[in-house]
């Protein structure tokens, strides 16, 4: 039988197992309510950060370059430059 420890780093690596480690993985996973809970807890975290990263922020142009002629403006120039 795996332990906690096994179990807890074949559900975070997502590596692929053997069919007898997946059978061994879902007893223990039945069994074990503490290694149960993690693995919800990693799916649910992994959704998470799928949908935030599929989430893109409206950015209005016209503000994106006067911020950026702001921050050039601000940037002393150099002998060269003057």
């Amino acid at each position: 039988m795996l332990t906690c420890k096994e179990i807890a780093f074949i559900l975070a690596s997502k590596e692929e197992i053997s069919l007898f480690k997946k059978t061994e993985l879902r007893m223990h996973l039945l069994m074990c309510k503490h290694c149960s809970n993690y693995n919800k807890q990693l799916n649910f975290l992994e959704k998470g950060v799928k949908k935030l990263f599929k989430v893109k922020a409206d950015v209005d142009t016209s503000k994106l370059e006067n911020l950026k002629k702001e921050i050039i403006a601000k940037i002393p120039k150099t002998k060269d430059e003057n």
